[in-house]
């Protein structure tokens, strides 16, 4: 094994780490916890008159049918770029997370107790199943696109996970560190499974017929351009979207962001891990 797959099975045991730090943080640590409800108070209070609708919506983009459908569509990408392989990679990726999500909710049930009891959190809750498969869609998005696409979907895949990780905690799902845990599951699996890839390419070069035919070269002008496009129209989305919750009523913003100030830590750690992670994984698969 060179390498590069030995750096990505390192930042995999990083992801395991933070990951058990975050469990830690949101179950036995005072702090931790506190942020933790202070965090879902925010996003429930903020989650209402033209939000609450958006909410609803976009948590559907976590249901199994969606994440199926988008799942095809991406590994349908790869193939059509002549990267069976990545295809292959990209099934496995939601795969192997929608199932890992599941068995570690089992496994990790702790019983908490959230601020807004018309909001019953369940004990079996972390990782959020919903961030969990909208993390994996976007890394799956950052695999098939191609190389130099990879920034725009690494900006695409970043807002689907943070919309959706917002989303289920705003309409009382989840705890902030639910999202963050499905993030950080995601990520690892992303990397460990790109790790197996290098190291299969490595030791069984593909072919470059297919991948080099004129179908293949069209495929990647295509959906470079439509990436560059998406990561446009989101990018602008996000920020007239932030611009109009902001400026429709500037007092009572301000107001909500001094009274939830635990609230604007959380929200930012969302934010945070959901660009961070799609574009870590970018970068590292864009030198691949």
């Amino acid at each position: 094994m060179d390498r590069r797959p030995k750096t990505l099975l390192w930042m995999v045991l990083g992801c395991a780490a933070l990951f058990a730090l975050v469990v830690l943080g949101a179950y036995f640590w005072g702090p931790g916890e506190t942020l933790d409800n202070e965090g879902l108070a925010g996003f429930v209070s903020a989650n209402h008159g033209w939000v609450r609708p958006i909410s609803w919506r976009l948590t559907e983009f976590g249901d199994p049918p969606q994440v199926a459908a988008i799942t095809l569509a991406l590994a349908a990408l790869a193939l059509v770029r002549g990267r069976p392989r990545v295809a292959v990679t990209v099934i496995g990726l939601v795969a192997a997370t929608s199932i890992s999500s599941q068995i570690l909710k089992a496994l990790l049930a702790h019983p908490r107790f959230p601020p807004i009891f018309d909001y019953p959190v369940g004990p079996a809750a972390l990782p959020s199943g919903h961030a969990t498969a909208a993390m994996s869609l976007a890394l799956a998005g950052v695999l098939a696109a191609p190389r130099r696409a990879r920034p725009f979907a690494a900006v695409v895949g970043s807002l689907l996970a943070l919309a959706v990780g917002a989303a289920v905690v705003g309409v009382g799902w989840h705890f902030p560190s639910d999202v963050i845990g499905g993030y950080l599951l995601a990520t690892g699996w992303a990397l460990g499974l790109t790790a197996g890839l290098y190291e299969v390419d490595r030791r069984f070069p593909a072919r470059e017929r297919w991948s080099s035919s004129a179908i293949a070269r069209a495929s990647d002008r295509i959906a470079t351009g439509g990436l560059a496009l998406g990561a446009a129209a989101a990018a602008a989305f996000a920020v007239l979207g932030t611009a109009a919750l902001a400026l429709s009523d500037p007092s009572s913003a301000t107001c909500f962001a001094r009274e939830h100030t635990g609230f604007v830590v959380v929200a930012a750690g969302v934010a945070s891990s959901a660009v961070a992670l799609p574009v870590m994984v970018a970068g590292v698969a864009r030198r691949g």
